[in-house]
């Protein structure tokens, strides 16, 4: 009997047809923003996810079974409040105390936003395996009882203990604590991405985050994760750091709106060039700096000038930049400008200079 190939985009495809609003499936994420548009509550049951997900990974990526189904009553790990002196530290599977970082969290410390401790209990112990800065944020926001996740070892069987190759439970549960930080703070930890970051202040109503978004979708840009639809939008970070330039007000984002009204103008529909768009906002805010002004007409220039001489925006950025070496290696120069918006922005004023020349603009550092 011949063995039916997985095809994974048609499986995609078959599930989404079960929604009127279209959202990507990847590895990498599944977009359940545009998923939520599917609910009229914009609440996502976890079992559609987890649908889409299986389909993502497929059947060679199926979870190694258990042989039953996890059991709180008869399993091996517990939840319970527990004393203050009833918890301890085993150096042996744990980090060492940072004092900096304990204060850190205690700057941003919320009771709202307390992450479970988890531990192995030996005897009368707790002895924690994750969550030790947590713990004593807790107790000096003067906790009496600590919520605590742990292994019990009184549960362990002794076959548990063979078949891992230990001779004693408490050396069995030592491994397991050790595997377990390890697994939690390293080999899987996923740090949130700049785009979800965003994605979540914003919906939940940041102040600074909701003004940002209302300048990018002014200008005809959305956020995105990746740069490969029509007006995204995905440099977040760098667009945070330029939202954050204020002019002479104190105001911020002047300088990323019309940044991106720029970009807007010359190429309608492309997505944000990061190395456009910033070279362009610091130009806007070292004239200010250096006390002129830059007019609209400007704008205008530079952007047909850019179209003309290269195109696109990928395109008008790389040749830039490439022109920007080129003086560098004729000149003998060895130290370049420290990165790539400095780089862009030198060989755009030469360039508008050389070209167009009608106002001033501010000094370039390397002058051609």
């Amino acid at each position: 009997m011949k063995t039916k190939v997985y095809n994974r985009q048609i499986e995609i495809n078959k599930y989404l047809k079960k929604f009127k609003v279209v959202f990507e499936i990847k590895d990498d994420a599944i977009d359940t923003r545009t998923m939520a548009e599917n609910y009229d509550s914009g609440i996502i049951p976890l079992e559609d996810i987890a649908v889409a997900i299986d389909i993502a990974l497929g059947p060679n990526k199926k979870p190694i079974p258990t042989p039953d189904p996890y059991d709180p009553a008869t399993g091996i790990v517990k939840f319970a409040y527990v004393q203050w002196q009833q918890l301890y530290l085993w150096p042996r599977f744990q980090r060492d105390v940072s004092p900096n970082h304990l204060y850190k969290i205690e700057q941003d410390f919320d009771h709202t936003c307390v992450i479970v401790p988890t531990a192995i209990k030996i005897g009368d112990k707790y002895m924690l395996w994750d969550g030790h800065h947590t713990t004593h944020n807790m107790k000096r926001q003067n906790y009496t009882q600590f919520p605590i996740w742990y292994i019990d070892t009184a549960m362990i069987t002794d076959e548990q203990v063979k078949e891992a190759g230990f001779d004693n439970k408490t050396e069995y549960a030592v491994w397991l604590a050790g595997q377990n930080m390890i697994r939690i703070n390293s080999r899987n930890k996923r740090k949130l991405s700049a785009y979800d970051e965003f994605m979540i202040l914003l919906e939940t109503k940041d102040s600074a985050t909701v003004i940002m978004y209302n300048i990018m979708t002014s200008a005809g840009f959305y956020p995105k994760r990746n740069t490969n639809t029509n007006n995204a939008f995905s440099q977040i970070k760098s667009g945070q750091a330029i939202f954050e330039m204020t002019d002479t007000y104190d105001a911020k984002g002047k300088f990323f709106k019309r940044a991106l009204q720029f970009h807007k103008r010359t190429w309608d529909l492309a997505p944000a060039e990061l190395e456009v768009w910033r070279p362009v906002a610091l130009l806007y805010k070292m004239a200010e700096v250096e006390g002129f002004a830059i007019d609209e007409q400007f704008d205008i220039e530079l952007g047909k000038l850019f179209t003309t001489k290269f195109g696109d925006p990928t395109s008008t950025q790389k040749i830039l930049k490439d022109n920007y070496y080129n003086v560098l290696e004729k000149k003998g120069f060895t130290q370049p400008r420290d990165h790539d918006q400095w780089r862009v922005y030198d060989a755009l004023i030469n360039l508008y200079n050389k070209s167009i020349g009608r106002i001033q603009l501010p000094t370039a550092q390397c002058r051609w």
